[in-house]
C-alpha cells in the first residue's frame, strides 16, 4: 500500500482536483469504492511503476475508479496500452460493460474514446454555500429502508453513478454511522440524502429525489439544517431533479465530468459460457 500511495500521488500530482491521499486515505478509498486489486493494473517502464488503473466489478459490470500516468511518462503510448490491457481483462472475465469518469476538459478523454468508451452523460459536483429559502421537516430513515429507497428512486435520469451505487453507500453508512434523512411527500418518502458532516462541511454521500418538487424540498431543508455550512454533492447526473434544484437555488457545479461507458466485445468462449449459464 505504501508503494501504491506513492504512485497515486505521482499520477495525480498536477490533477485539477487535489487528491494527495495518505496511505490510510487511499486504503479507505479502495475499500469503500469496491476496488478489486487483482482486477486492477499497474504500468511499468524500466521495471518502475509509472501508471495505475484501479478497477472494481459487480457481476457483469465494472468501473475504473482511478487511472493515470506519471507526468514524466505521458504522451508516449503507455496510457493507451494500459487501458487496452485493462479492457481485455474485463472482456476475458465476461464483464459486459464498464464505466469511468473524466473531467470534461481533460485530454485523457480522447484516450478513453480510442479505447472504445463513449460519452453517456454529464455529471456535476457541487460545493457551495447552503441554498434554499424554506424548510420542511426531514425524518431519519432507518438503515434497513435504504436498499428499497435506493432502488426505487435511482432510476431514469437519476440512475446512480458507480460511486453512489447501493453497496458503496451502505459501506459508508455502516462504517461511519451516517444519518439518512428523508423528505416525505403525499405518498411516502420521495427524496433522501445520506449526510456526513466534516470540517464545517455538509457532504452528501448520496442524494436523490423522484421529482422536481421533492428535490427542491430536500435541498431547501438540507440548507436550513446545515446552518450556513457549505453543502457538497459529487457526481450528480446533470439532468436529475436534484441537480436542477441545486442550480435553481443558485448553486453552480464546481466540477463537470463526463461519464463514459464501453460495451464489451466478449470472446466467443466467454459468451458461450455466460449464455449457457443464463439459460
Amino acid at each position: 500500500m505504501s508503494k501504491l500511495t506513492l504512485l497515486w500521488r505521482d499520477v495525480y500530482s498536477n490533477y485539477p482536483v487535489p487528491l494527495p491521499f495518505t496511505e490510510d486515505e487511499l486504503d479507505r478509498f479502495i475499500r469503500m469504492s469496491g476496488i478489486c486489486l487483482d482486477l486492477s493494473q499497474i504500468a511499468l517502464a524500466d521495471d518502475q511503476p509509472v501508471g495505475l488503473s484501479l478497477a472494481g466489478s459487480d457481476g457483469d459490470t465494472a468501473w475504473i475508479g482511478g487511472f493515470g500516468i506519471a507526468s514524466l511518462h505521458r504522451r508516449c503510448g503507455i496510457g493507451l496500452a494500459m487501458l487496452r490491457s485493462q479492457t481485455r481483462e474485463f472482456d476475458q472475465r465476461g464483464i459486459r460493460n464498464s464505466r469511468l469518469e473524466v473531467i470534461t476538459t481533460n485530454r485523457a478523454r480522447r484516450l478513453y474514446a480510442n479505447s472504445g468508451y463513449v460519452d453517456r452523460r454529464r455529471l456535476y459536483s457541487f460545493n457551495s454555500p447552503a441554498v434554499g429559502n424554506s424548510a420542511d421537516p426531514l425524518e431519519v430513515v432507518p438503515v434497513e429502508d435504504l436498499p428499497a429507497l435506493h432502488q426505487r428512486l435511482h432510476v431514469g435520469v437519476s440512475a446512480a453513478p458507480w460511486q453512489r451505487e447501493l453497496p458503496g453507500v451502505m459501506r459508508a453508512v455502516e462504517r461511519d454511522h451516517l444519518t439518512i434523512l428523508g423528505w416525505r411527500g403525499p405518498n411516502g418518502i420521495a427524496a433522501y440524502a445520506v449526510e456526513q458532516n466534516r470540517s464545517g462541511l455538509t457532504h452528501l454521500v448520496d442524494a436523490v429525489a423522484e421529482c422536481a418538487s421533492s428535490a427542491e424540498g430536500l435541498v431547501s431543508s438540507l440548507a436550513a439544517r446545515s446552518r450556513g455550512r457549505r453543502i457538497s454533492l459529487g457526481d450528480e447526473p446533470s439532468n436529475s431533479p436534484v441537480a436542477k434544484a441545486f442550480k435553481r437555488f443558485g448553486a453552480s457545479p464546481r466540477i463537470q465530468r463526463m461519464e463514459m461507458v464501453r460495451l464489451a466485445n466478449l470472446p466467443t468462449e466467454v459468451r458461450r459460457v455466460r449464455d449457457y449459464a443464463m439459460a
